[in-house]
């Protein structure tokens, strides 16, 4: 199959008196750039315009028929083209999509080839194939050779990170948590720092309350013992003879007062120990 393009006379180049028209027109259109039409003269200038678009319409209708003649020749050979074109489209797409399948068939095969592998590996239990896949693998040219060596690579580095990270003195099971989500080990690195800042500042916030609260405590424990050695020493109690009884005797009396001032003035005998009896 293939594209034979028989010999053929291209056409002719298209002859005209073309200097002619031109240094006429050129002559005309110098003459009309200094011509200044005053209103007695307006029926010559539409004259001298209807002139020049008879001429403007006349080379451009020529123009286009001329291109249609050139053309037509063209115009066939492209509508045989495309429809062969339109006819060699099914078939190509057809054996691109079968070439595509076989491809993706082989990436699947060999994709489970590297799972099986994996599997088979000495690793850590949370490690998972995804989080180190590298999507080259795939490639035809990338050997399964070098492919296992890599994996092996790469296990061998997370489990001497994760040993790194698990001596470290504070916050190591932290930091390892932190390395299996990213397997970035400067990542979980800065991660048990920010943890150790934290617990830092922690402990800085507790230590300084627990001394605000023995300061307060010291200083209400000052303030007691002021007040206890300022206060007078008890009084032993006089003896009887010091504290004779009082003698009391009745005293009778009647007045007028509000139910109001009747309460206080009870309440003010209760408060004196001052016995009274209502009448």
């Amino acid at each position: 199959m293939e594209l034979k393009i028989n010999e053929f006379q291209t056409p002719a180049p298209i002859t005209f008196n073309y200097d002619e028209l031109k240094t006429a027109v050129q002559e005309k259109a110098d003459e009309y750039a200094s011509v200044v039409y005053t209103e007695d003269k307006v029926k010559d200038a539409k004259k001298d315009r209807a002139e020049l678009n008879k001429l403007k319409e006349a080379l451009n209708d020529e123009r286009k028929r001329l291109q249609g003649e050139y053309m037509k020749p063209f115009e066939d050979y492209k509508g045989k083209t495309d429809e062969l074109i339109g006819i060699l489209k099914k078939p190509i797409e057809l054996i691109d999509r079968q070439i595509k399948d076989f491809y993706e068939q082989q990436k699947d095969e060999k994709k489970k080839e590297i799972e099986l592998h994996f599997r088979t590996m000495e690793k850590p239990e949370w490690l998972q194939l995804e989080s180190i896949w590298n999507p080259k693998w795939l490639n035809k040219t990338y050997e399964m050779s070098k492919i296992r060596s890599e994996l092996k690579e790469l296990v061998e580095k997370i489990q001497n990170g994760l040993a790194t990270l698990a001596e470290l003195p504070e916050f190591g099971f932290e930091a390892c948590e932190a390395y299996k989500s990213t397997l970035d080990l400067n990542k979980a690195l800065n991660e048990g720092k920010r943890l150790v800042e934290i617990q830092k500042r922690k402990e800085e916030q507790e230590r300084a309350r627990k001394e605000a609260e023995e300061r307060r405590k010291k200083e209400e424990e000052k303030k007691l013992t002021r007040q206890v050695k300022e206060e007078p020493a008890p009084q032993p109690p006089a003896p009887d003879f010091m504290n004779p009884p009082v003698e009391t005797f009745p005293v009778r009396f009647e007045a007028e007062m509000t139910q109001e001032q009747a309460q206080e003035l009870a309440k003010w005998f209760k408060e004196r120990n001052i016995t009274f009896i209502a009448i």
